[in-house]
């Protein structure tokens, strides 16, 4: 394979060996022919397909009209939550069921722990509870504007700081 003078190169892979999608484990021997990375495609039947787009009427999200960046869907382990700014639903076998209204702020974030769920909008924390699934504010936990489960510890940014 000739590399030009300014540094380019041209390398010709093969249908076939593109059909192949992404290797097994990140263990495979070098040149064996997979890809490492693929974005919006994968190996179907030894040929590389598109990844179909969602159907939009698969989650109905007409009840939030707020703007971008809404609806938030958060899917789960054991839930699928659609926000809006200030409500939150709950998708439950094929419906958009409403949980809770809530103060508006930024966008949420949101970390889970199976049935139990810990969200906040930089201006309210709610939880749903996991003994029986309802949706409350959390008073006792704080504001974030960002939250995240680092290995089964919840991390949060700016605690007790209220945006809007």
């Amino acid at each position: 394979m000739p590399t030009l003078n300014n540094g380019t190169f041209t390398y010709e892979i093969g249908a076939v060996d593109l059909a192949r999608g992404l290797r097994p484990s990140k263990r495979s021997p070098r040149n064996t022919k997979f890809l490492t990375k693929c974005e919006g495609a994968v190996g179907l039947d030894n040929v590389l397909q598109v990844i179909d787009d969602l159907d939009v009427s698969r989650i109905d999200t007409a009840v939030i009209t707020d703007g971008f960046p809404y609806p938030q869907i958060f899917v789960y382990t054991n839930v699928i939550i659609v926000c809006g700014a200030e409500d939150i639903y709950e998708y439950i076998t094929g419906a958009l069921v409403f949980q809770l209204n809530v103060a508006a702020g930024i966008a949420w974030s949101a970390v889970d722990f199976y049935d139990y769920i810990y969200m906040s909008n930089g201006k309210v924390a709610v939880r749903r509870r996991a003994t029986d699934g309802l949706w409350e504010i959390a008073a006792d936990l704080p504001i974030a504007s960002g939250i995240v489960n680092f290995n089964g510890q919840v991390m949060i940014g700016a605690p007790n700081v209220e945006w809007t």
